[in-house]
């Protein structure tokens, strides 16, 4: 019988409009009434769960940026965190040099966002995000100083660019040794340091909680929720998730707007 489960958020635990659904936390409340942990494992730093703090309080644990920290809320406490190289920041600085990308910087949990790729956020298929980001995000007049000034301090950089073409471009020539990307939107890459990723920083929580990860059943829908869904004792699909996913997990449920959440709540988890 497994003992955790973990949602990926955006494409997962949120539906299309970005709200969860009553179903969804009405089965998350049955999980803890039942001993269970339930985590979330996103992409998404810190301050851009804010919206959502009310709705989901009674969760403690979170796999936050990718996997790059792993976070107690209810003691905004950093369990763990992994921070990029700084010969990677300075790659990365060349190539917003060179290209007009959106570029999202993640300090200790708080994003930076130059204020003028916000206005023009349409440009960079990122429109379903303005309102997270626009009261989550800290905007700055420049990216590239805060860049170049915090180089070694970030744990997660997030790149979006115009169109596929150029993404896959800048994606083959990041590939290296010491840090680990993934596709992520239309147009994205998410960068964080070697070995970070989703199922990394379930690992690490699992360990802390005195669980294997074979005890933990992973839910998502993206090619950033791979490796969890790879590593987990159940690998769990959203039947929106991509072929790639569908794929690799072991058993596929609904879609995140048709009750999804709850299927694998009650049929995997409490296998009901």
């Amino acid at each position: 019988m497994y003992k955790l489960i973990a949602f990926d958020m955006d494409g997962t635990l949120l539906q299309s409009d970005k709200t969860i659904a009553e179903t969804s936390l009405s089965s998350i409340k049955e999980a803890f009434k039942n001993g269970k942990e339930v985590v979330l494992a996103t992409g998404r730093p810190k301050s851009e769960l804010h919206m959502y703090a009310n709705e989901l309080a009674n969760i403690r644990y979170g796999v936050l940026e990718s996997g790059a920290i792993v976070y107690d809320f209810v003691n905004d406490k950093v369990l763990d965190k992994q921070v990029i190289p700084e010969d990677v920041s300075k790659r990365i600085s060349a190539i917003v040099k060179a290209n007009d990308v959106m570029v999202v910087l993640m300090v200790d949990g708080q994003g930076f966002i130059q204020q003028n790729h916000f206005d023009n956020i349409a440009d960079y298929h990122m429109t379903i995000y303005e309102d997270l980001y626009r009261y989550s995000a800290n905007f700055v007049p420049a990216i590239l100083p805060k860049l170049e000034a915090e180089i070694g301090n970030f744990e997660k950089i997030n790149l979006y660019f115009k169109n596929n073409d150029l993404r896959d471009f800048y994606f083959n020539e990041l590939i290296q040794d010491n840090i680990t990307l993934a596709k992520a939107e239309e147009t994205a890459i998410e960068i964080t340091a070697k070995g970070v990723e989703k199922g990394q920083g379930l690992k690490t929580l699992c360990s802390m909680l005195g669980y294997s990860i074979e005890d933990a059943i992973a839910v998502g829908d993206a090619d950033n929720d791979e490796s969890m869904i790879r590593d987990a004792g159940l690998g769990v699909a959203m039947a929106n998730a991509n072929a790639t996913i569908i794929d690799l997990a072991d058993v596929m449920v609904a879609s995140n707007d048709q009750a999804g959440i709850q299927e694998a709540i009650q049929k995997f988890l409490l296998e009901k």
